[in-house]
């Protein structure tokens, strides 16, 4: 390995894998909340950037198969939206279970 790429690795590393891993633990953090709201905020961001993205695009394309470019750099632009969404879900789902026994147990007290 030449001795050139070992600080472009560090270089990206530092600059795409600690920004993802961070908002992913950003994501978790925001769906464990109490209220519904907070774990939606980073799927709203995203999907809002992708629809602004899509409609900066659509001030560019010219002719050709533009309905099928949109379409599939939709999907790949979304592709974050559908992951920070699945977390909130998965860890969302986790906490009401939680909820009701507690307004449960909250109830047979009173």
């Amino acid at each position: 390995m030449n001795i050139a790429i070992i600080p472009l690795l560090l270089i990206f590393i530092l600059f795409l894998i600690v920004p993802i891993v961070g908002l992913i633990v950003l994501q978790v953090y925001l769906s464990k909340m109490e209220k519904d709201w907070p774990g939606l905020i980073l799927p709203i961001l995203s999907l809002s950037g992708s629809v602004i993205s899509i409609l900066g695009l659509s001030l560019y394309a010219i002719r050709g198969a533009i309905i099928i470019t949109f379409i599939i750099y939709f999907i790949l632009i979304n592709i974050p939206t559908v992951v920070f969404f699945l977390i909130y879900k998965n860890v969302h789902k986790k906490q009401s279970p939680n909820k009701e026994l507690d307004k449960m147990t909250i109830q047979d007290l009173s």
